[in-house]
């Protein structure tokens, strides 16, 4: 019926997207696709610490998805809700996403359990004897002989373990933003199983269309715009109803290096840490019968705000409310939060370099001590949420010719022994630099490029 009028509605359908709140959307939300991750040869990350309870996140994983499926299936009996895996088998994390987009998912939620570098410690256990010698020589030159005498030492006899982990508490990860162009691979690969809304109109737009063409990859990018907020959206709720159990909640979070398992689905997803495997609180939670269930109820409680407030808006009612929530969204996936703004930052060093392309590596400086950072590149963030190791761990930077090009340590805790520090290991493709930053609560820590020479190399 609307072969003919294709081109024209698209471009009226993509002027609307981009015009009207909410109009990349299915209708109505029926179809949930629920991930336990892991499973089978991959444990994921294990319980280590002394004490533990020698956890495997796959089993964690399938147990508190098992309940969150049931949880959806009770108060959302509309709605299909599928997991990817029943039992303990491995899934490479791509046919995860493909066995997602082929049931028709129109929201992915994916469960893990979150981990973090131990310190190793030691304590005295004991003694034992121990047989030394020193040694007498009596005779010259060729005569000369080295005699021992053997004596007995008491000495200490040590066990060596490794210490919990000091984080806990649940945090929600999504698409990274800055990961845009691989979320609109899939959307264009995957075209022909969408459905465009725009209007009141059920024909005011048609879904057979390329991808590929100029109008086609402009509402492709509109597609990938909206997933990004929805699936923020939904990471809101389900923050927002973790912190109503009581548990810490850690917020929504992007990986600098994206999600594999996110970025390959053709829906909105989220991903949910639902605890630290090796800290003894929140592994003892995430095994018990309560801990799980009050995990699947807060999941399913934010997915209900979700699909309440997508059917709404898409019904063309107005939603004071979530327009709150979206902007509220948009505010927390703001490259520069408040915190890093109040504080004060201390300029450490300033560094002359020939190039603007940069690689830094980060480490933690002195003691493993679980020290966890932010980094911002000219008020960008680039690293999120990185537990410092003594492995580093690389970015690359691009400098602005004519402007001043800082780099910025931010403290997402102390660690175990404050300060929070970090050794930076900075090339310009000739040179080699090696910063230590100290930063704390109160005060950032910042390095300052100064690009000589050439603009670009």
């Amino acid at each position: 019926m609307l072969k003919n009028k294709v081109p024209v509605l698209i471009g009226i359908a993509a002027f609307n997207l981009l015009m009207l709140p909410g109009a990349v959307a299915q209708k109505k939300l029926t179809t949930i696709i629920v991930d336990a991750g892991h499973g089978g040869s991959d444990n994921g990350a294990v319980g280590v610490y002394e004490g533990t309870l020698h956890s495997k996140e796959k089993d964690v994983t399938l147990a508190i998805s098992k309940k969150v499926v049931a949880e959806l299936q009770k108060q959302l009996p509309d709605v299909k809700t599928l997991p990817t895996r029943t039992t303990d088998v491995f899934q490479d994390v791509r046919d995860k996403a493909k066995l997602a987009n082929d049931m028709g998912g129109q929201l992915f939620i994916c469960i893990h359990a979150d981990s973090g570098p131990l310190k190793r410690a030691s304590r005295k256990i004991g003694t034992r004897e121990e047989t030394r010698y020193r040694y007498t020589y009596t005779g010259k030159g060729k005569k000369r002989k080295k005699i021992p005498h053997p004596y007995t030492v008491t000495v200490p006899v040590y066990e060596y373990y490794l210490l919990p982990l000091q984080r806990k508490g649940t945090s929600i990860w999504i698409f990274a933003a800055h990961k845009t162009s691989d979320k609109l691979k899939t959307i264009m690969e995957n075209g022909e199983d969408f459905d465009i809304t725009a209007g009141e109109s059920e024909d005011s737009a048609y879904n057979q269309f390329d991808f590929n063409s100029v109008v086609g990859r402009q509402l492709a990018q509109i597609y990938a715009s909206r997933f990004q907020l929805k699936s923020n959206l939904l990471a809101t709720y389900v923050d927002d109803e973790i912190a109503k159990t009581g548990r810490p909640a850690l917020g929504v979070n992007q990986r600098q290096v994206g999600i594999r398992v996110l970025q390959s689905t053709n829906m909105p997803a989220i991903l949910v840490e639902t605890g630290f495997i090796n800290n003894p609180e929140d592994e003892r939670y995430i095994n018990s019968e309560k801990g799980q269930q009050e995990i699947a109820e807060a999941i399913t409680a934010a997915v209900i705000r979700y699909k309440q407030n997508i059917e709404t808006m898409n019904k063309g009612n107005s939603n004071a409310q979530l327009e709150k929530d979206i902007q509220k969204a948009e505010k927390d996936a703001a490259a520069t939060p408040a915190a890093y703004e109040s504080r004060t930052t201390k300029e450490v060093k300033v560094l002359e370099v020939k190039s603007s392309k940069i690689r830094v590596e980060l480490f933690d400086d002195g003691e493993v001590d679980n020290d966890v950072v932010s980094v911002y590149f000219n008020k960008n963030k680039v690293v999120d949420n990185r537990s410092l190791t003594a492995n580093g761990y690389v970015f690359n930077i691009d400098l602005e010719p004519g402007k001043t090009n800082e780099l910025v340590l931010y403290a997402e805790n102390l660690g175990s022994i404050p300060p929070n520090t970090a050794l930076m290991v900075i090339t310009d493709g000739t040179n080699r630099y090696e910063v230590r930053l100290s930063s704390d609560l109160k005060n950032n820590a910042s390095i300052r490029f100064e690009l000589k020479g050439p603009k670009r190399p």
